[in-house]
């Protein structure tokens, strides 16, 4: 009796899951961490001070991301910031030509050239940069 009750049990178990996977979002929310150390840390550094590996080969030397709310009177501009990486608006901000355009290069073939996942893309690096600000 107790070899019948497994494969019920699993059958169970399966479909439960399938049913959560069904109700779950399509879209994967990737942590700003995980795509600052991707994207940004060679040149902004792993501590966001500007002292990245890549840093003293750029013509601009890269801010330092801990500063943005000391440098705006202690108030983090989350647009502003918002803008400067996705850099497909005019450059007043974008940090120099070295800095890559951000907006079009997380607009990738395999997100369908998605607008909805470069905007989370661009929110969970500006909500993470803003954890690192420095009172």
């Amino acid at each position: 009796m107790l070899g019948m009750a497994r494969p019920v049990l699993l059958i169970v178990v399966g479909t439960a899951g399938l049913a959560a996977a069904a109700l779950s979002p399509a879209v994967t929310v990737e942590s700003g961490s995980a795509l600052f150390r991707s994207y940004c840390a060679s040149c902004h550094g792993a501590e966001a001070k500007g002292d990245g590996p890549l840093s003293a080969n750029l013509r601009v030397a890269p801010a330092d991301l801990t500063l943005i709310a000391k440098r705006n009177h202690d108030k983090f501009d989350a647009e502003k910031v918002h803008r400067a990486i996705d850099g497909r608006s005019p450059k007043e901000i974008h940090g120099g030509s070295d800095m890559p355009v951000w907006g079009d290069a997380f607009k990738g073939a395999a997100d369908g050239y998605s607008e909805a996942k470069v905007k989370e893309r661009i929110d969970a690096l500006v909500d993470y940069i803003a954890t690192l600000q420095q009172p």
